[in-house]
């Protein structure tokens, strides 16, 4: 019993005596204090889950207005500006009518105070033509693949389309879309509703989809040409028994083509001389790979095509070409190694070099669009007959009258060039410049057959052209200088006894009618035989100028007041230093063996500029 008294005992039972557990009162409190919580858990999710399914439709309205409203930019202007059907307004819960001071049959959008609503009687839905969704119709609903149904508006507005009437300015269109849906919103009849709009404007002189493609300020407007055209020389008919229809000679010929607005466009080209040959079986034109090149560069930056490029002119080999029948035949020929290259730049400059240069143009270095083109004819082009007759059927030709040289262009000294530039002018628009430069190497027409002896001072042809070239300039915008024509070269023509000459520099007025060389000679043949050959050359028409050297210059539309030098539109041509027509005809003991046409025609030097003020958007 004393172990039972004893001190550890005592301590022991203390112990276990003050242990006891949660009373009833404290168990309740925090059962309530527990099922408080939750509630309150409960509460916020159920509220979270609420406001995240208004988020989710209304992302969805968001979407669907924005995606009518693409639709509506989508529509052509003139289709805003026609606006919505008239038939459906009265119907329309969102437009009011009856408003002071309006007419019969206008229509406000939600309130009077709203802007006008623009309609027109269409023929929609019969002419689908007249329907433009979201615009017309202007009313619709969608459902699939959203969480609820979903209703739409279109509506197009605007107080002053035009000016007049009270509206001193012109007003862009307002388009509206307001979506609505009947949901799990905070409005107390559940509509829920989204509005998007957006302001449709097509300001005038600045839409051209090729010049001004982007949204920005309306920018002047240049447009540049220079061209020296291929000239072509055509020799016709019949010679003999030849199968021989026709031989031309076709010069080398350049062109550059510049436009400038929000972006530039160049173009180049060249074309390197050529002969064609038609005989019975057909034409033939030589060389017929690498006659033509081109470059186009642009600076548009959606665009593919590159902001340099450059096309040399392929050297080529040449043409020899021939006609036959019995011992005579026809050869129409040119020379190979023509040189030159076209060049077309967005920004000429550094590693972009522009132009071509010839002696007479440096490069540009000004970062500015800039075109040209240079092209030289190496060698002479020309068509020949070569006349031997076989009059006794043997094996050989027993009369020879040769070669005879119907018509030649020789090598130019200097090569055909054209140019275009945009040049800066600080605190003004600028300008536009062009030129076009042209040689041509010496022109031979109606020469004699080889073997026959000529008449006294006959120095090779019937009429030549020598030491030909000319320019045209022009340049359009501000401060544009005055724009320029030049020709020189000399004319030698045939008179009957001799030779006369027409000096282009001073008389390019000139017109030359009823020459004629009528020329017989005795020719002995291979048996001794003496035979009579009459050559005769003639004008058919009158051999002349194609057009005199002239320049235009309109200034309408220019503020002279504000730049004095101010040109609109200019042109500066020269035409053709020959065109007109001759024959060519050969006799032999009274019997016709030639029997051709000679056309000659070198084309018109011209060079273009036109300048457009930046036009006032509205």
């Amino acid at each position: 019993m004393r172990r039972r008294n004893g001190p550890f005992v005592r301590f022991h039972a203390r112990v276990r005596d003050d242990e006891r557990g949660f009373s009833l009162l404290e168990t309740v409190i925090a059962i309530t204090v527990i099922f408080g919580s939750l509630i309150t858990l409960a509460l916020s999710a159920s509220t979270g889950f609420r406001y995240v399914g208004i988020g989710r439709e209304q992302q969805a309205a968001n979407q669907i207005a924005n995606q009518l409203m693409e639709q509506a930019r989508g529509l052509a202007f003139s289709k805003i500006q026609r606006g919505m059907q008239a038939s459906g307004l009265s119907t329309d819960p969102n437009l009011v009518s009856g408003c002071s001071g309006d007419a019969t049959g206008v229509y406000h959008l939600l309130d009077c105070s709203g802007e006008k609503v623009v309609s027109t009687n269409l023929g929609c839905p019969a002419q689908t033509t007249d329907c433009s969704v979201p615009i017309v119709p202007s009313t619709g609903t969608v459902a699939q693949d959203y969480p609820v149904d979903y209703t739409w508006h279109s509506y197009v507005t605007n107080d002053c389309p035009s000016e007049g009437s009270g509206c001193p300015t012109i007003s862009p269109y307002h388009v509206t879309i307001i979506v609505t849906w009947e949901g799990v919103g905070t409005s107390p009849d559940g509509v829920q509703g989204v509005t998007t709009q957006s302001l449709f404007h097509s300001p005038g002189g600045c839409i051209n989809s090729s010049t001004h493609p982007f949204a920005a300020p309306c920018q002047p407007f240049y447009f540049g040409q220079a061209i020296a055209p291929s000239g072509e020389i055509e020799v016709s008919g019949t010679v003999g028994s030849v199968d021989f229809r026709s031989g031309t000679i076709i010069t080398t010929g350049v062109e550059t083509t510049m436009q400038v607005e929000q972006v530039s466009q160049v173009q180049g080209s060249w074309s390197q001389s050529q002969t064609n040959l038609t005989t019975s079986s057909g034409t033939s034109v030589l060389p017929a790979a690498a006659s033509f090149g081109a470059t186009a560069v642009d600076s548009d930056p959606s665009a593919t095509t590159p902001n340099y490029q450059v096309s040399a002119v392929d050297p080529g080999e040449g043409s020899d070409q021939f006609a036959y029948g019995g011992d005579s035949y026809v050869r129409v020929q040119n020379a190979s190694g023509d040189s030159g290259q076209a060049i077309s730049a967005t920004a000429a400059g550094g590693a972009d070099a522009c132009p071509p240069v010839p002696p007479a143009l440096t490069q540009e270095s000004d970062l500015q669009p800039c075109g040209g083109a240079k092209v030289q004819q190496a060698g002479v082009a020309r068509v020949v007959a070569y006349l031997n007759q076989d009059t006794d059927l043997d094996a050989s030709a027993d009369l020879e009258l040769g070669a005879t040289a119907l018509a030649s262009i020789a090598a130019p000294s200097v090569p055909t060039t054209v140019f275009t530039d945009r040049e800066l002018v600080s605190g003004e628009d600028g300008s536009i410049e062009n030129s076009a430069g042209r040689t041509l190497g010496t022109v031979s027409i109606g020469g004699l057959p080889e073997f026959l002896p000529e008449p006294d001072g006959w120095n090779g042809a019937f009429l030549q052209l020598s030491d030909y070239a000319d320019t045209a300039s022009t340049a359009a915008g501000t401060t544009a200088v005055a724009p320029t024509t030049s020709m020189a070269g000399t004319i030698s023509y045939w008179t009957g006894g001799g030779y006369s000459t027409v000096d282009l520099g001073d008389s390019p007025e000139y017109s030359l009618s009823g020459l004629e060389l009528l020329h017989q000679a005795e020719v002995t043949d291979a048996n001794s035989v003496v035979r009579q050959v009459q050559v005769r050359i003639a004008t058919v028409d009158a051999i002349r100028m194609g057009s005199l050297p002239g320049t235009s210059v309109s200034s309408t539309g220019c503020d002279l007041t504000a730049h004095a030098g101010c040109v609109t539109e200019v042109r500066a041509t020269v035409g053709s230093p020959i065109i007109g027509s001759l024959t060519y005809e050969i006799w032999v003991d009274g019997a016709q063996t030639v029997d051709l046409r000679i056309d000659v025609s070198f084309g018109s030097l011209a060079s273009k500029s036109i300048y457009g003020p930046a036009p006032e958007a509205g």
